[in-house]
């Protein structure tokens, strides 16, 4: 395998910078309409005429993965698909001629394997090196095409959603462990799925070994685990406890004074001044003492005097 040639440019036209992250290459490649594979430290993107066709990461489970381990196609059938007309890029028709899967289900599992993938691949914050192979073609062949922009977009929104449930990218790769059970809140995670993945998270499983093993979206299984450490569900390093910081202030309310509330944590303000009273925790970092513990509620309000209502005077 070897990388693509750069394309020449014209004469008094300065050579464009070279890409600095997985983004800006896969934008660089789109404007160029490259056919090809870019292979990055974390996964590979196929691109068909500038446009992503396919994505695949070690992060993420593929559509082999998926319709394997729900049983939808014997591993020992699939095997002999991909043998015979992978190469050829033929293994989507084949599937839909042998009524395997109508068109619909296979287009709906596609794009949620290429939007899991890609949000991996290009989420990466180490960069890394990467190069791009020319003309390369997926063996499932072109099912649907993605614009890169709306990749990128789609790609941020998750970041977001990640950071807005608990800022620790730490637990993306890390081994899944659960808090001991003396330590344990007395309530369950609310939900099937969380409930499901805490009773398989064994300390040795990943978040991407975990969504394998039950047959899930490697971003549903991440955001779940960060769902569950901000409940306190999981052990993790208290040196490495992320710092939440407040929502900005809603329109129509000077000064907002309002905090995002983690599960599991206190979060404390601290003066305008940039002070704090001795023994406060910094804001962001989780009370240890407060944890699951719910809040007394507020006195009722005091009865308010008024003075009789006087008749008025004829």
């Amino acid at each position: 395998m070897t990388a693509a040639p750069p394309l020449a440019q014209p004469v008094g036209r300065a050579e464009p910078a070279a890409p600095r992250t997985p983004g800006e290459a896969v934008a660089l490649l789109a404007a160029r309409r490259a056919t090809g594979a870019l292979h990055g430290p974390l996964g590979v993107l196929h691109l068909v005429d500038g446009q992503v066709a396919a994505a695949e990461s070690p992060r993420a489970p593929g559509l082999a993965d998926l319709l394997t381990g729900c049983g939808r196609i014997a591993p020992e059938a699939w095997a002999e698909l991909l043998h015979r007309h992978g190469p050829q890029g033929r293994l989507a028709e084949v599937l839909v001629e042998r009524q395997l899967l109508t068109r619909g289900e296979l287009e709906l599992g596609h794009l949620g394997t290429l939007f899991d993938a890609a949000y991996f691949v290009l989420a990466d914050p180490s960069g890394g090196t990467w190069r791009f192979e020319s003309d390369a073609r997926h063996w499932l062949g072109t099912v649907a095409l993605v614009d890169p922009a709306r990749l990128g977009r789609e790609v941020e929104r998750r970041r977001r959603l990640l950071d807005g449930i608990w800022p620790w990218p730490q637990l993306d790769t890390a081994p899944v462990r659960p808090v001991e059970h003396s330590r344990r809140p007395s309530h369950r995670p609310p939900g099937r799925r969380r409930r499901e993945l805490l009773d398989h998270a064994d300390g040795r499983r990943t978040p991407a070994d975990l969504a394998r093993l039950l047959g899930r979206s490697g971003f549903g299984v991440t955001a779940d685990v960060r769902r569950l450490a901000a409940a306190g569900l999981l052990d993790a390093p208290r040196h490495a406890a992320p710092t939440v910081m407040p929502p900005a202030t809603a329109p129509g309310r000077p000064g907002g004074g309002l905090h995002r509330r983690v599960p599991g944590a206190t979060l404390r303000s601290t003066p305008a001044s940039g002070t704090r009273a001795p023994g406060t925790p910094a804001p962001g970092t989780p009370d240890p003492a407060a944890a699951g513990a719910a809040a007394p509620p507020p006195p009722p309000p005091a009865p308010i005097d008024r003075p009789p209502r006087q008749r008025p005077t004829r």
